[in-house]
């Protein structure tokens, strides 16, 4: 068994942008329904019942949750770019994972992909759809 490095690199590469991906919309999401109190927001994520996701996030240049969230929240707005790039990186670590035969970055490769997979359905679909618009106002 050989290690494929490669498909290593591509697998924490997807692990960084898919936690970055649920951080920058559902945790600001979170962040914003527990701020305005409205737990039927969570379902309906709109202006009018959440207000500008920035009100949510962390105060301060300075405070490292501010940079994390914004990073995070520019990953969540840019997911039509996201994922598709990290369904082809996984596409090609599945593919030299199988041929080095590194099992185990095989499975894990998989499972991130489906992960992606599951991200861009749930994006294209209108409650992803309205998600994403909240983020960008």
């Amino acid at each position: 068994m050989t290690t494929s490095i490669g498909g290593r690199a591509v697998l924490w590469a997807q692990w960084v942008m898919l936690v970055a991906y649920l951080l920058g919309s559902f945790g600001v999401l979170l962040l914003a329904v527990v701020q305005t109190g409205d737990a039927g927001a969570l379902l309906d994520p709109r202006l009018e019942r959440l207000g500008d996701p920035k009100d949510s996030m962390p105060d301060s240049v300075w405070n490292p949750l501010a940079w994390m969230f914004g990073i995070s929240r520019l990953v969540a707005m840019l997911v039509f770019l996201a994922a598709p790039a990290a369904l082809l990186l996984g596409l090609l670590a599945i593919a030299r994972s199988h041929w080095a035969g590194d099992r185990k970055v095989f499975r894990w490769s998989v499972t991130l992909t489906a992960a992606w997979i599951v991200v861009l359905i749930v994006a294209l679909t209108p409650y992803g759809q309205q998600m994403n618009t909240w983020l960008l106002d």
